[in-house]
């Protein structure tokens, strides 16, 4: 075996920094639960497929335009992880597909990935933006909305079902697997906006201009928005039922002191955050309404906009030769009651596999993540005069949807294995607002996220090894509300005046505890992996791929994880983007390229900026690559030559072999300057458009 050098046995040991034998080679936490094969045969995706291709070809001729030609293999390797998983693949990872020759990689590799936890991260983070999730809100935590999303992705749960569920929700926000009360929490307060955001998402279409009067742009009247905003009727933002009557104990802490009264509340209002009500079914009209098929604050009743309407069970009203006091007293014991469920009726109606826009709207969504754009645009404004792009492929998308049963990763899977997913992007940029033809995928700017998580692959092994468990981030505010829920008002009082204080102790204590232990099997592991991560660095300088994996499997076997370095200090926050505080801070590299403030729907941007470059240039490519213990740094490190340290460099960052010129030119350089010039080439390659766009 060759010496290592003194240089390589840092590198070996600062790998080794952090390892933690407590997550061993179990299975991911975030690793879908379900293989994809187990839900549909290969034979039937790609009947599907092909059927997409076909009615594609045939819509492009009536068009006079013919289908681009197919990619080589390392534009579809790159194309593949950015749209699955959301980052580029590893040196390992490119390397592998590309010596791969048997016939079928490209399917089996898609299959791959879509059984992977990056699948997971990656259409959480498609989620959070369009449901507008954020960690923090007032006094309300979005992390168990976040833990919903993420469990509903891995356990594969129908999209109807998902829709469902987020209709319905009902209960205090921060209770433990309630997190489905956070897509109605989002607009707290709000129930008009409630209703428009919901049916913007689910239903593409644009309600809210008919909120103060009829629509200016479409036929939907400011009637009709009443009517859809009387499905949430009774619906409140508060659930009491945590701790007793809140009136009630706000009279109790009246004698207190205003800071101890004031934390005593603002726990309360936390305990307190939820839905209540399951929807009366009536809305009243506005004060200021002034058409002629009703009167200003007249009630009217639930009816949905279009297709089949909902039958309601109203309960009966009294005679109108009822006192005014007896009135009165039932309009009190109404405002008690949850009401009729109209929100569970609208659910029904919504995703009811007769109700074709409901099928179509998310299919069209799914094509426009895969392929750039959607056969409709823009996605979430349809009209009545709206029309697909491409009508027969539309119509063909809305059946597979249901022929699925609404399994997104298995309508993805179908669009993954089409020829149209493997064919040059179209580099013309369509119209704002406008659908391609489709003659190939749309080629694209990389996502914040998918930027963010491709520039932390360049720093670890094994990124999505560092994915944390679904609940991690909202597990703390299961805890909390579990030890507060139902306390009176002297459990509140001790809480906030120094009960928790003490409880938060003794858990510091529990984890300096468990810290002790960790580190202690922490050494045990790195005395015992030593030789092994010996020979592991001799093989990746000798580029020895299949002795590279035997050796990770036998690391793994011990209960070390290679993809995880030092979960500590700087390298703490160098996560997934999805398992990261939604959204970011400000100033974040996730921020800088555009990531949604999560203020309105999928507000996310690709534009390009000045801060962009000056970010990458000063600061993350700098510091946690170049100048840190970086996989890319380590792998230049063991490169045998100048010729093999460029196709590192190219095969890292582009996933591509650089080209004679490039390779000629770059040798030349890193011969004179050595280091210096290698620093140069990964700053160029990941500062280039062809680093930044899906192509």
């Amino acid at each position: 075996m060759s010496r290592i050098t003194s240089t390589s046995a840092a590198f070996i040991a600062l790998a080794l920094v952090g390892i933690t034998s407590a997550q061993t080679a179990a299975r991911n936490p975030q690793r879908p639960q379900v293989k994809v094969e187990d839900g549909r045969t290969k034979k039937e995706v790609s009947r599907d497929a092909s059927k997409i291709d076909a009615l594609l070809t045939r819509g492009l001729k009536r068009h006079q335009e013919v289908p681009l030609p197919l990619v080589d293999d390392a534009t579809f390797v790159r194309r593949i992880y950015l749209n699955v998983v959301g980052r580029i693949p590893t040196l390992v990872e490119t390397e592998k597909f590309l010596g791969d020759q048997t016939p079928d990689k490209r399917p089996e590799l898609v299959d791959l990935l879509l059984n992977s936890p990056g699948r997971t991260s990656h259409f959480s983070n498609y989620w959070f933006d369009l449901l507008r999730v954020k960690s923090r809100q007032r006094q309300l935590s979005g992390e168990p909305f976040a833990h919903f999303i993420r469990k509903s992705v891995i356990e594969d749960q129908p999209y109807d079902e998902f829709v469902r569920e987020l209709l319905i929700a009902e209960g205090p926000a921060h209770a433990t697997d309630n997190g489905s009360t956070g897509h109605l929490m989002r607009d707290n307060g709000m129930p008009h906006d409630s209703m428009a955001n919901t049916v913007r998402l689910f239903l593409g279409t644009r309600l809210e201009c008919a909120q103060c009067h009829n629509h200016p742009f479409d036929h939907w009247t400011q009637k009709q928005f009443f009517e859809m905003a009387a499905f949430f009727g009774n619906m409140r933002y508060r659930d009491n039922r945590a701790v007793g009557n809140y009136r009630e104990l706000r009279k109790e802490l009246a004698n207190e002191d205003q800071r101890t009264r004031q934390a005593a509340l603002q726990l309360v209002r936390r305990l307190t955050q939820g839905i209540q009500g399951n929807g009366s079914g009536v809305e009243k009209l506005p004060k200021d309404y002034q058409y002629d098929d009703s009167r200003p604050m007249a009630p009217v009743k639930a009816s949905t906009i279009f297709g089949s309407k909902v039958k309601l069970s109203f309960p009966k009203t009294s005679s109108r030769s009822q006192s005014k006091r007896a009135r009165a007293q039932r309009r009190k014991r109404a405002a008690l009651v949850d009401g009729i469920n109209s929100r569970e009726a609208l659910a029904d109606w919504m995703t009811d596999k007769k109700n074709p826009q409901f099928a179509m709207v998310i299919a069209n969504r799914m094509w426009a993540r895969t392929f750039g754009r959607g056969l409709i645009e823009p996605r979430d404004d349809w009209k009545k005069d709206t029309v697909a792009i491409h009508p027969e492929l539309a119509k063909e998308l809305e059946k597979l949807m249901v022929r699925v049963d609404f399994n997104l990763r298995q309508f993805e899977r179908v669009l993954l294995h089409t020829q149209l997913f493997q064919q040059e992007a179209d580099k013309k940029d369509p119209l704002p607002g406008t659908a391609p033809l489709f003659t190939g995928p749309v080629m694209r700017r990389m996502t914040s996220q998918q930027v963010w998580d491709s520039l932390v692959t360049l720093v670890f092994d094994d990124l999505d090894e560092r994915l944390r468990a679904p609940d991690s981030r909202a597990s703390g505010v299961y805890a909390s509300y579990e030890q507060v829920k139902g306390a009176d008002k002297d459990e509140i009082l001790k809480i906030v005046k120094g009960g928790r204080g003490m409880m938060m102790q003794n858990k510091a204590k529990e984890r300096r505890k468990d810290m002790q232990a960790q580190k202690a099997r922490d050494r045990n592991a790195r005395k015992r992996a030593q030789p092994l991560m010996r020979e592991l660095a001799a093989a990746r300088r000798d580029g020895d791929l299949p002795r590279v994996a035997k050796i990770r499997k036998q690391l793994e076997q011990m209960g070390i994880n290679l993809g995880e370095r030092a979960g500590k200090g700087q390298e703490a926050d160098l996560l997934r983007a999805s398992d990261l505080s939604q959204p970011a801070r400000l100033g974040h590299i996730l921020r800088e390229f555009g990531q949604s403030d999560r203020e309105t729907i999928d507000a996310s941007s690709d534009v390009a900026t000045v801060p962009q470059v000056l970010t990458l240039m000063n600061g993350f490519l700098d510091q946690k690559v170049l100048k840190g213990q970086s996989a890319l740094q380590r792998d230049l490190q063991f490169a045998s030559d100048g010729a093999r340290r460029i196709r590192v460099a190219f095969l890292t960052t582009l996933n591509r072999e650089p080209t004679k010129e490039e390779l000629d030119d770059w040798r030349r350089q890193v011969a004179v300057n050595g280091k210096k010039t290698l620093d140069d080439l990964v700053w160029v390659l990941c500062n280039s458009n062809e680093f930044r766009f899906v192509q």
